[in-house]
């Protein structure tokens, strides 16, 4: 009889290899060049806002447009990829982002900045749910929210690098040199991620005619594995044909989906918020530009090394009070930021913690939203999730750029940026409870369906 090997379990039984290391490492350079670019704009808008003689705000659109980009971006590849396989997708998005990043070294006035960052923000976008979605897949289930969460930190590192760097060059080179670097370097690993970067185990799978790649990549895991010439190869969980995104609200998943929207949007909300605004309003209550974007480099490393706690406290005492916990801190941290004013002992440990919680929660709900998913929809879900997000994003750097435009004192504009916070844990308490009531969907709740028309013989 032909024999079934089953992906997951396949994965899942072996040591994580040279191989999988291989893989979420170049999913983190992805992660890490967009966060570089997406946090480009917040550090240089000083600078940028001078050599255009642009007033407190005007910036605004300018974050809201790439936000867009972004939006549009997650929603649209990470649906895609379900179809179509997640490698090209992810060289696609980096190619676009890198011709952005350049393309906005030649912008001269708002209105080019808006055109350019909301098709470099497509890119960017782009790159994030299928990069999950792959680093979910080539992880055993014992490590995978980790090794999500460490993969996807390296957002924070690109931006905390995009942060030094312009601390040391805008100086001496302009706001330019930023953006250059930020398209040369995604330039350079394409052909890198052409080369190396495999396909999806799964969406392979489901053509049996690609079942000798499934075969190659199963034995890169594991060289010493035997597997015989005629097997195929199979998935414990769910799955399906036909339009994928009605999907994601059948099978228990409708509540848990609209939470997880909410929590996306709020959370995403505050990140971008402080990521776009944090140097400017730091800037403005007296610090020199160095220092603000020092106070800005404190955000991401919170965001980084909070990142790592959060992933090991996730996998000891679960998602739920964990992050619950993150999120009234970060509340609590935001509100501190708006009292601190120009004083660095407070400020920059306030900044840290809200970094912690703020990004590190969010990588966190990245994991989150790759556990309820089985991996026929993980594309569309994680995708849709970001998208959402975004529509929070878009609205904090905006109403951001109002409250500037308004002049809002700093210390008001802070306490009504701490809010969402507080939403996020409200709904990270629903989903607890729909856990409790066992009404909680994850990727491994399906039965056992065949990817292969063989198999179904």
């Amino acid at each position: 009889m032909t024999q079934g090997i089953n992906l997951a379990r396949y994965v899942d039984e072996r040591p994580l290899s040279g191989f999988q290391i291989r893989v979420i490492c170049l999913c983190a350079l992805v992660v890490g060049l967009d966060g570089f670019d997406a946090q480009a704009l917040g550090f240089v808008a000083p600078a940028l806002s001078k050599d255009l003689h642009l007033a407190p705000g005007a910036l605004g659109p300018v974050f809201g447009a790439s936000l867009f980009g972004v939006m549009i971006g997650s929603l649209v590849f990470g649906a895609l990829a379900d179809y179509l396989g997640r490698k090209w997708l992810v060289v696609a998005g980096v190619l676009v982002f890198a011709l952005g990043s350049l393309a906005t070294t030649q912008a001269t006035s708002v209105s080019d900045l808006v055109i350019i960052r909301f098709l470099t923000g497509l890119g960017l976008g782009g790159v994030l749910p299928n990069t999950i979605a792959l680093t979910g897949e080539y992880s055993p289930q014992r490590r995978r929210t980790l090794l999500i969460m460490l993969m996807f930190m390296t957002v924070s590192l690109g931006s905390a690098i995009g942060g030094a760097v312009a601390a040391k060059l805008i100086t001496a080179y302009g706001w330019q040199i930023i953006f250059l670097v930020g398209g040369i370097l995604p330039l350079i690993l394409c052909p890198v991620l052409i080369i190396w970067l495999p396909e999806s185990l799964s969406l392979l799978a489901l053509d049996d005619r690609k079942s000798d790649r499934v075969r190659a990549l199963l034995m890169r895991i594991d060289p010493k594995a035997q597997l015989p010439v005629d097997a195929r190869f199979t998935i414990v969980e769910e799955s399906g044909k036909g339009f994928l995104l009605p999907q994601l609200f059948t099978k228990r998943r409708l509540l848990p989906t609209l939470l997880l929207w909410i929590m996306f949007f709020m959370n995403m909300m505050d990140i971008y918020f402080l990521n776009s605004w944090l140097p400017t309003l730091t800037h403005g209550v007296g610090l020199d530009v160095q220092a603000a974007i020092a106070v800005g480099i404190a955000f991401q490393f919170g965001g980084m090394l909070g990142t790592i706690g959060l992933g090991l406290l996730i996998e000891k005492f679960g998602f739920d009070r964990v992050l619950f916990a993150t999120y009234v801190a970060g509340f609590l941290s935001i509100i501190t930021i708006g009292f601190a004013g120009a004083s660095l002992p407070i400020l920059v440990p306030a900044v840290f913690i809200a970094g912690v919680a703020v990004i590190g929660g969010q990588i966190g709900c990245n994991a989150y939203a790759a556990r309820i998913y089985p991996t026929y929809i993980r594309g569309t879900g994680i995708g849709w999730a970001l998208g959402i997000g975004r529509f929070g994003s878009i609205l904090g750097v905006t109403l951001g750029g109002l409250m500037l435009a308004a002049k809002w004192d700093v210390s008001a504009l802070f306490q009504a940026s701490a809010v969402p916070q507080l939403c996020s844990a409200l709904v990270i308490l629903g989903l607890a409870l729909l856990g409790m009531r066992g009404r909680l969907p994850t990727a491994d709740d399906g039965q056992r369906s065949p990817l292969s028309a063989p198999e179904r013989a």
